[in-house]
């Protein structure tokens, strides 16, 4: 139901047929959605102890949607990550094998709030151009997925101490999309 509201609104089409299958439906509406929660967690390792934001999409409306979307858009999208690693152990598997010598350095980057200082307007911008340039799908498809993911990206909201706060800008560290949209 939420799902068929969000793309009949925002796709202007029955649905987003060309991205998402009818038998889908069912599967990506929340059945008990609730709103996001804000998590506060502490990065221990750093001087002054600061937080990293972390809202809880589990059960938000769009989380099931905003998944399959990310599928969506990985398939869709060619990015070039020869850069990032998937997680800590892949990391430290790529560190042993490499080859050292005197006049490498090792270097790690630490971008400071990174997903809540992420356009969205000039994200969606980037986002229809590269599916544009890659997309097999057509024009159809690259509408759908550019509205379906505006929308998703729209509602960054969450709830702290019974308070709902809505960030003027950002995704939420949290949702499915986000480290898509980061790269």
């Amino acid at each position: 139901m939420i799902f068929r509201l969000i793309c009949f609104r925002t796709c202007n089409c029955r649905l987003c047929d060309s991205i998402i299958d009818r038998k889908q439906i069912k599967f990506l509406t929340q059945k008990k959605p609730s709103s996001p929660t804000f998590n506060a967690l502490l990065k221990l390792h750093k001087p002054k102890n600061p937080i990293r934001p972390v809202v809880n999409n589990t059960n938000a409306p769009a989380h099931k949607t905003a998944r399959r979307l990310n599928t969506v858009l990985n398939k869709h999208l060619h990015l070039e990550n020869h850069y990032n690693t998937i997680n800590s152990n892949t990391l430290a598997n790529e560190l042993v094998n490499l080859k050292i010598n005197y006049h490498h350095r090792l270097l790690k980057l630490d971008i400071k709030d990174l997903y809540v200082n992420i356009p969205i307007q000039e994200t969606l911008d980037i986002t229809k151009v590269q599916l544009n340039a890659h997309n097999g799908g057509g024009e159809t498809t690259t509408h759908q997925i550019v509205t379906l993911l505006n929308t998703i990206l729209r509602h960054n909201y969450f709830s702290f101490h019974g308070q709902i706060y809505q960030p003027d800008k950002g995704v939420a560290t949290g949702s499915p999309i986000s480290g898509t949209m980061a790269q």
